[in-house]
């Protein structure tokens, strides 16, 4: 009995075992089934168009400039530096001084960015002039150009100042290539589309992307510019005598040198200048002078004309003496 009672309770431990299988290959086939027809249903029935907006929104979020800043080592190799020069400078010959710097600026392979020239008004001592001129010039051939103003001219006084834009300039360059890749991508998005909204989308953005790029295309022309051409700023002044030169000592004997010469110096330009002026003021001076003469002349008459009345009727007035009409 004890056998038999065994034997039935492994056989149904058997066939619950066989059931359980059966069970669990049969929700696994199920499951498979559902998760099979809803790729068909992906597959077969979602929009083209959405799929395409979904990567049109990943596109438009590539904001990291890492790998492309990365990719632009060769850039950084050189420096991106921005000089300028600020000279003043005195001369007694402008012309030629404005001709030689004229001359050396296409020379050099420069250009002139901008000269005023004015002088002062006719009355004024002299007629001097004054000159402003901002060169451009190669950076290479920056030290030359600064050499050949110096000897042609008296420098009083110079200053100079370095801006180093290579950071701007590569993070400028990174942003402009994200673009780029962003308008590729976008490109081939847009041949993909079939909503209108999605096309509309579309190139709104890309309008939004080559107005950016021309705005950093320009950036990056003027940043290559004020570094490929330095620029040099020049303030002539015409003089009718140089300053002394800072460079040497000043001795008790120098000062009193210059201070003597100073004199003499305002003393003979005080002459010349009365001189212009009394030359120029020569027909005013001659019309006062006969003014004058005549009022002198005429009063002279008058007092003459009274003292003699006087001496005929000392005393006017009297029965005696009536006054004279």
């Amino acid at each position: 009995m004890k056998k038999y009672r065994i034997t039935i309770v492994l056989g149904i431990i058997f066939v619950i075992g066989i059931l359980s299988a059966a069970c669990a290959k049969y929700d696994n086939k199920a499951t498979t089934a559902v998760n099979e027809s809803s790729y068909v249903y992906d597959e077969a029935e979602a929009p083209k168009p959405d799929a395409d907006m979904a990567d049109f929104n990943n596109v438009t979020g590539l904001t990291s400039t890492t790998e492309l800043v990365s990719g632009n080592t060769a850039d950084l190799s050189m420096d991106k530096i921005i000089t300028k020069v600020n000279l003043e400078v005195e001369t007694q010959d402008f012309d030629e001084l404005i001709n030689v710097i004229k001359d050396e600026i296409s020379r050099l392979g420069g250009y002139d960015e901008r000269t005023d020239i004015s002088g002062k008004r006719y009355y004024s001592r002299g007629n001097l002039r004054y000159g402003y001129i901002v060169a451009r010039i190669p950076k290479d051939r920056l030290k030359e150009f600064v050499e050949i103003v110096k000897e042609n001219g008296n420098v009083i006084n110079e200053s100079s100042s370095s801006d180093n834009v290579t950071l701007q300039y590569v993070d400028t360059q990174s942003r402009k290539k994200s673009l780029e890749i962003e308008q590729e991508r976008l490109w081939s998005l847009l041949e993909k589309a079939e909503k209108l909204e999605d096309i509309v989308t579309l190139e709104s953005r890309l309008s939004s992307i080559r107005h950016e790029l021309q705005m950093y295309e320009t950036e990056l022309r003027t940043i290559d510019n004020q570094v490929d051409y330095s620029t040099v700023t020049i303030n002539i002044n015409e003089v009718e005598r140089m300053s002394p030169s800072t460079e040497e000592k000043e001795t008790v004997f120098t000062r009193i040198k210059n201070g003597f010469s100073k004199s003499m110096y305002d003393i003979s330009e005080g002459l010349k200048d009365f001189f212009v002026w009394f030359v120029v003021s020569l027909p005013y001076l001659l019309i006062w002078a006969v003014i004058i003469i005549v009022v002198v002349i005429i009063s002279r008459k008058t007092y003459k004309r009274i003292s003699k009345k006087r001496e005929v009727n000392p005393n006017p007035g009297t029965k005696e003496n009536p006054p004279i009409e």
